[in-house]
């Protein structure tokens, strides 16, 4: 089968799964060829090799799992990163998570920082990379998390910055910390994903408890009881009201909320007194 007609196949097998099948056809058949897409359509009526290897990429985006899972890659701000069953695929809204989190770091010439949930590894990486002088502690509960982190962390060369621990939350942690930063679950455990979430993706990134916020209010806790100076989250588009009451509640000096590109509510910078709570 050529490559154009290979394309034209891909697309009507794609077409109830993907919202774009004939792009996302082009991506697998470039990956499948180890070609860049460009090549697709200057070699249309070349013959694709190992056709079944290709038919098999397409039956299990045809059965929703994710293309990051398929071709073991995820973009996200300037990197390409290792991804796998078992991580969370990285979401251009924590871009955003980035981009507060180096604010406060640079304002406030922040040194130590801990990440909460380390996945694979994105965040820390991304703010490594920025912040050469910045020091990480990575948590994450599960394995594969770690095994995949430490891999893109290596890739990258900031092992020397980032320093990766099994821990629930920040209870290995024994160093003193400036600042925390997380992407943790926060989805209640009764709201219904789509089957390319809910099938592959790890649960336990997902949801964050009955409600959702439960981890979010632990971490504030633990910023709060640590007396660690700045908290930078990101929270589910429905949680603004109960995390500000929550703020209020326990004497969070300073909470600021910002909103994705869609203008949802998407996380939060908190600042905590520097003296010691009583």
């Amino acid at each position: 089968m050529t490559i154009k007609e290979s394309l034209f196949w891909a697309k009507e097998q794609l077409k109830e799964s993907c919202q774009r099948p004939l792009f996302e056809a082009e991506l697998l058949l470039a990956f499948h060829l180890q070609k860049e897409r460009i090549y697709l359509h200057l070699h249309e009526n070349e013959e694709v090799e190992a056709f079944e290897m290709f038919g098999s990429l397409i039956a299990r985006r045809a059965k929703h799992e994710p293309y990051e899972y398929i071709v073991k890659k995820a973009s996200f701000y300037d990197m390409t990163l290792f991804v796998e069953k078992g991580v969370l695929i990285p979401r251009p809204e924590t871009e955003l998570l980035v981009e507060y989190a180096a604010k406060i770091i640079q304002e406030k010439k922040i040194t130590r920082m801990a990440e909460i949930g380390v996945g694979s590894g994105a965040i820390s990486i991304a703010l490594a990379r920025k912040f050469p002088k910045l020091q990480i502690i990575a948590t994450d509960i599960c394995d594969i998390p770690l095994k995949v982190a430490l891999r893109n962390i290596e890739h990258f060369g900031v092992q020397k910055q980032i320093t990766l621990l099994k821990s629930n939350l920040m209870d290995e942690i024994k160093e003193e910390i400036e600042l925390i930063v997380s992407n943790p679950p926060y989805i209640a455990e009764d709201f219904v994903l789509e089957s390319n979430v809910a099938d592959y993706e790890p649960k336990e990134a997902l949801f964050g408890g009955k409600i959702g916020d439960e981890i979010l209010k632990q971490i504030m806790i633990e910023a709060k009881n640590r007396n660690i100076g700045y908290l930078v989250c990101e929270i589910g588009y429905d949680q603004k009201k109960s995390l500000q009451l929550f703020a209020d509640e326990i004497g969070v000096k300073c909470i600021d909320f910002y909103q994705d590109l869609a203008r949802f509510d998407r996380g939060f910078i908190a600042q905590f007194n520097k003296e010691k709570n009583e």
